[in-house]
């Protein structure tokens, strides 16, 4: 998928004028713009909510745990692998992505975008996707159940939540949506201020959150971590199968 990065930006070269370095980040951060989370989340479902639905779920929690010495240990050993996965999947795919935009774009004569300054919103991104992986840890381990945190996290980010935060409003809590889990997320991916003219403001309607990039990404990290924290005595008072 990562390598038609390239030839999707085929669609947009006709004006031949250079693609902002905003637009390039989305891209190559799997669109979290307009689905609300990176498209690569859907993929990773899988590694991400396996690790510990195998022991809860399938019974191998008494082999996992003689074999580590312990459940603390175990989560931690999963949490560990389970970001490293979510983000080296990232790191490969914004470079497989990157690698089609530049030939493309050279290719076809087209210029390049400011590489300089896609660079952090990419590592961003890589590190959203680490998160992501501790999320679906996290869930499974308080859902005691696989296919419940999977519905949760395709439904909640691009449509429960956005619902929560028009019942905020009418509540008279505007600004409050600013801080939910994804609307952060969203935020701490998109740098709405690396847009230019009308692309800034259609970017804003699609983040939905007005706190910058920095401060989002400090409250995304928060909630993994509290989520992961979570997750971990779950996953410590479960009775093995």
């Amino acid at each position: 998928m990562s390598l038609l990065t390239g030839p999707g930006l085929l669609i947009d070269l006709g004006e031949r004028e250079p693609i902002s370095a905003g637009s390039m980040a989305d891209l190559l951060a799997w669109s979290p713009m307009t689905l609300q989370i990176p498209m690569l989340c859907f993929f990773v479902l899988a590694l991400g909510t396996g690790p510990v639905a195998t022991d809860l779920v399938r019974g191998a929690a008494r082999t996992t745990w003689l074999t580590v010495n312990g459940r603390r240990m175990a989560y931690t050993a999963k949490c560990l692998v389970g970001f490293a996965v979510g983000a080296g999947v990232a790191v490969v795919s914004a470079l497989v992505g990157a690698l089609s935009a530049t030939v493309v774009l050279a290719m076809s004569g087209a210029p390049q975008p400011p590489w300089g300054a896609v660079t952090v919103p990419v590592l961003r991104f890589v590190l959203w996707m680490g998160c992501w992986a501790l999320l679906c840890l996290a869930l499974v381990a308080l859902m005691n159940n696989r296919i419940l945190p999977v519905v949760v996290l395709c439904l909640w980010p691009v449509l429960a939540e956005r619902l929560v935060g028009v019942l905020l409003s009418y509540a008279g809590l505007d600004g409050v949506d600013d801080w939910l889990p994804f609307a952060a997320g969203r935020a701490m991916l998109t740098d709405v201020t690396a847009f230019t003219g009308d692309d800034r403001s259609f970017a804003a309607s699609l983040v939905g959150s007005q706190l910058s990039s920095t401060t989002a990404l400090a409250v995304f990290l928060l909630y993994t971590a509290a989520f992961t924290t979570a997750g971990c005595w779950a996953y410590c008072r479960r009775e093995a199968r």
